[in-house]
């Protein structure tokens, strides 16, 4: 299968990369990103990073350049708190790109495919997301409700997609990375903090062979 990664520079993205690249099931994987990669990374022949500026439009000489792809792990996003507290970026970012990509990859990669097979999209969500915008939320309010919004306009976009699109969305309650510190991680288990490297090979399960859901909360990322 060939893939498309985002968020390649963050902490899920680079995790989502090195996965692929192990994945013998992944055959390439497309890079979307706005800076340049490791040539360790960009190197490796399963590899193809596209230099993409802006993420609210998808011009068809990039499509043209993703043809083929049957799948998007997307990583880009993050809380308010990533974003200075900026709620309007935040926003902009997690809701507007996610949106603009599902809706192109809908309109022209998921057209390609072969009958019978829906393009997968696996957005990187958050525990406690929240669809309801009008719920009183005591925690990190702002973040949960963009997490929901993002997540329920992805379904009903599959919803809508003459059955050619699927969503997955995993909630992690807290990721770290690999070499993180005895301290981090001790103080992760109390929030069940999962793994960034684990966290990835489960969207990449998800984006290979699907879920029986489309939410997925963070006990079961465990298990998979």
């Amino acid at each position: 299968m060939k893939v498309i990664v985002t968020g390649a520079t963050g902490l899920v993205g680079s995790a989502l990369v090195r996965q692929c690249i192990a994945n013998q099931a992944i055959t390439h994987v497309f890079i979307l990103s706005r800076k340049p990669l490791p040539e360790s990374t960009t190197s490796n022949p399963k590899v193809t990073l596209i230099i993409h500026n802006n993420f609210a439009t998808y011009p068809s000489a990039l499509l043209d350049q993703l043809a083929g792809a049957e799948g998007c792990l997307w990583a880009i996003g993050g809380k308010v708190s990533d974003f200075n507290f900026d709620v309007d970026t935040c926003r902009k970012v997690s809701i507007d790109y996610t949106l603009a990509a599902a809706r192109a990859f809908i309109a022209h990669l998921a057209p390609q495919l072969p009958e019978g097979r829906k393009f997968r999209f696996v957005f990187c969500s958050g525990k406690y997301a929240e669809w309801d915008q009008q719920k009183p939320l005591h925690f990190l309010a702002d973040t949960r409700r963009i997490k929901g919004q993002v997540e329920q306009q992805l379904c009903e976009l599959a919803d809508d997609s003459n059955n050619r699109f699927e969503v997955y969305c995993p909630r992690p309650s807290g990721i770290h990375p690999p070499d993180v510190g005895l301290a981090t991680r001790l103080v992760g288990k109390m929030y069940a903090a999962i793994p960034s490297d684990h966290l990835a090979k489960a969207m990449v399960h998800m984006v290979l062979e699907g879920y029986d859901k489309r939410i997925i909360e963070n006990d079961e990322l465990w298990k998979i």
